[in-house]
């Protein structure tokens, strides 16, 4: 295979970034994702790529939900801030106010574009990343106008 041509072409599907939140046993997860997609109508699926071996991926699998927040277009600093793992402090997660989600209690950030919350269905366990099939229950806008696309961001993750 051709692998730089594998690499620069994977590169170039597009991606939203999100932060992707969950709850479960007393731990929270909050975490930039980018490898998400609607996946159907009716029931509204969507598909969000996690690492196998990340905190976030370990914290959806116990819970089996999560919200899925969408950043605003001039959010990119907010989603680096997601990068790594904080626990909450004081009703903000990463400096980021948050509230409770209606069905599951993740945290959900008002000043974001808005968010889904999701009920996970099937784990699909290939790869080094884990594809987390998952039903939509619940959608609410935000504040910011989205979404912020990983292409304007200058950063990479793919290929």
């Amino acid at each position: 295979m051709n692998e730089e041509a594998k690499k620069k072409l994977l590169r170039m599907i597009p991606h939203a970034l999100y932060v992707l939140t969950s709850r479960a046993g007393g731990k929270t997860a909050a975490a930039t994702v980018s490898w998400v997609t609607q996946a159907s109508f009716q029931p509204p699926l969507i598909a969000v790529g996690l690492k196998k071996d990340s905190y976030t991926f370990a914290v959806v699998q116990a819970a089996g939900h999560f919200a899925l927040n969408f950043l605003g277009k001039d959010q990119k600093e907010t989603a680096q801030k997601f990068f790594k793992h904080l626990e909450p402090e004081e009703g903000r997660l990463s400096g980021e106010p948050f509230r409770e989600s209606p069905l599951f209690k993740n945290p959900v950030f008002p000043d974001m574009a808005g968010f889904v919350e999701c009920e996970v269905l099937q784990v699909v366990d290939q790869g080094d990343h884990a594809l987390v099939l998952a039903e939509v229950l619940d959608a609410a806008p935000g504040g910011a106008e989205g979404p912020l696309l990983l292409s304007t961001t200058g950063w990479q993750y793919g290929g």
